[in-house]
């Protein structure tokens, strides 16, 4: 049986354009289940049952979930939001790389991505044009707040200003590096 109140912070998420991921950051900055994410797991066919009758559609993976809108063309590559998230990844993939940076500065829980790093990123020759060509407005530092952070692709380490890569983020990480590694 479902939990109302979980339900209800779970749809305001969902609606407001936020990932919901297996694990979040706790106040220590360590990586926890997240009781959202159990709580729809545990009830999964009536969560998706829930958001297919409200014209949505329910898409789930083995570490986050999240909604789009049905009326939308599933045959799409990326959406617009998800065109900026994956551009906002390749900038941030390319800081690390040209630093000479592990990849699990994104992803370890003693590791982050600083204030410092998204200043030196915005600093990069190229991220302006990228941005511009992009669509994305208001700068680097803005479009990770709004995009990444705001949509739970970065998490804020509590105790700090740095960011880690949630579970979501993680897996459109991967994706982004596949594709430019073949």
């Amino acid at each position: 049986m479902y939990n109302k109140q979980l339900s209800k912070e779970i749809f305001d998420q969902l609606t407001n354009g936020k990932v919901i991921n297996k694990t979040i950051l706790n106040n220590a900055g360590e990586f926890v289940e997240n009781h959202l994410f159990n709580e729809v797991m545990g009830n999964l066919n009536d969560y998706r049952q829930q958001y297919e009758m409200s014209g949505c559609d329910f898409v789930e993976s083995p570490s986050f979930i999240f909604i789009r809108d049905l009326a939308s063309n599933q045959e799409e590559l990326k959406t617009d939001v998800t065109m900026k998230v994956c551009v906002l990844l390749l900038l941030i993939g390319k800081y690390i790389t040209e630093n000479n940076y592990r990849i699990t500065k994104l992803t370890e829980s003693s590791g982050g991505l600083t204030e410092a790093d998204i200043e030196a990123i915005e600093q990069m020759d190229d991220t302006k044009e990228v941005l511009e060509r992009s669509a994305i407005k208001n700068g680097f530092s803005s479009a990770i707040k709004s995009i990444l952070i705001d949509r739970n692709i970065l998490l804020k380490k509590p105790s700090i200003n740095a960011y880690l890569l949630s579970d979501a983020g993680k897996e459109f990480f991967d994706e982004i590096s596949e594709r430019f590694q073949n």
